[in-house]
């Protein structure tokens, strides 16, 4: 029997257990990546995490694999309480859809790494959460092109609309050296994988 995915719309999470699991899922589901890229994935610390999960500016869509919480994804259109975010770049790029509060940022779509193998559940909690924006609203995200190159195709079968995408800036991570490059070999278990469609981001 195919499993029963069902996706929910929280404001705050006011359940203490489930704030647990999320937090659980969340620092588990970025483990893998954060040993992949230079890039820190999952950039909320346990208490900004904790935060984020009881403030009503947040919107949490929770996805659900029978009863069993399984995933989350977080949008904002506060983008001045994302860390990691320029709210004054935006402000003043586009201060009508700003002023309007039509710009949403995607600071997490992550699934319990368990259920991953599940790729149907990744595709319907962004799919429910970005259509519930309207075709008016802008989304804005932030991801790494070396593990997910495919997150604009992903995001368009998400939204099952045709819309327009602009790169508004590239974070380059490099290194100088002077020894043999050998030495800076990555091990094995570090070296850079294919990943399917992205259930994380």
């Amino acid at each position: 029997m195919p499993d029963e995915i069902t996706v929910v719309e929280e404001s705050v999470i006011t359940d203490s257990a489930a704030r647990l699991r999320l937090w659980s899922i969340y620092r588990n589901g970025f483990a893998a990546l954060n040993r992949r890229t230079p890039i820190h994935h999952g950039g909320f610390s346990a208490a900004q995490f904790e935060t984020v999960l009881q403030d009503g500016d947040f919107r949490k869509f929770l996805v659900y694999v029978r009863d069993e919480l399984v995933g989350v994804t977080l949008l904002t259109n506060a983008l001045h309480k994302v860390p990691w975010v320029n709210a004054a770049y935006f402000e003043e790029r586009y201060p009508d859809p700003v002023a309007a509060g039509k710009i949403y940022y995607l600071p997490a779509v992550v699934i319990d790494p368990k259920h991953q193998d599940l790729r149907r559940i990744g595709a319907k909690l962004l799919q429910e959460a970005l259509t519930s924006l309207g075709r008016d609203s802008i989304l804005a995200v932030d991801y790494s092109e070396t593990l997910r190159q495919r997150l604009p195709a992903f995001v368009s079968r998400g939204l099952d609309i045709e819309f327009k995408q602009e790169v508004l800036d590239r974070l380059v991570y490099q290194i100088f050296y002077c020894e043999d490059p050998d030495q800076l070999s990555p091990g094995p278990e570090n070296e850079p994988r294919p990943l399917p469609d992205p259930e994380v981001g």
